[in-house]
């Protein structure tokens, strides 16, 4: 018997007919806004390491203080020492600058997945690695320096190891779009 229609619309075998991949470009954006975001971060850090100068004795007692409530044995004569053996050693000139060229490279990146452009991952990931390498390259310069008490250095590495969250989540964020099938479909 004979009929008018294909041989495979006979068969036993189904099949999947394909089905077309919206491009969804809410991912991208939301990824880039997130992106944006970090990099502001990294610029009011960044600014922050840039026009550190000296410590006034008033911080410097204020600071000494808050640690000696939480159980330190700091003056504010150690605390100034301190931040003066930074200051010389280039922690905060240094980190000022990995900061700042990781904003503008996160903000570049965030603008690009607005954009919809597939090299925006690979640059929102290049902002990212610099927060990672600004955080090794702080805990290092830190390691240098003699703290006066182990609580002082403590919350110095404590900001550190923020940096390294804020840098591994901005590492995996901008491939969240290549993950998703409709978040690549978004991307040119």
């Amino acid at each position: 018997m004979q009929s008018g229609l294909p041989d495979d619309v006979l068969s036993n075998e189904p099949i999947m007919p394909e089905v077309p991949i919206k491009a969804n470009k809410a991912i991208p954006i939301t990824i880039g806004v997130c992106l944006i975001l970090g990099s502001l971060l990294m610029g009011v850090s960044a600014y922050g390491n840039l026009t550190t100068g000296t410590l006034s004795s008033e911080e410097a007692t204020a600071l000494a203080d808050s640690l000696n409530l939480q159980g330190a044995n700091l003056t504010g004569t150690e605390v100034i020492d301190y931040f003066t053996e930074l200051q010389e050693d280039g922690y905060f000139t240094t980190l000022g600058i990995i900061e700042s060229l990781a904003a503008i490279v996160l903000l570049a990146g965030g603008g690009l997945m607005i954009m919809g452009k597939r090299l925006g991952v690979w640059v929102g990931a290049g902002g990212a690695a610099l927060m990672l390498v600004d955080a090794v390259v702080g805990m290092t310069i830190l390691a240098g320096v003699e703290s006066p008490d182990p609580l002082l250095s403590l919350s110095m590495k404590l900001v550190s190891a923020f940096f390294v969250g804020c840098g591994l989540f901005c590492l995996a964020l901008p491939f969240i779009p290549l993950l998703v099938a409709s978040g690549r479909a978004a991307l040119d």
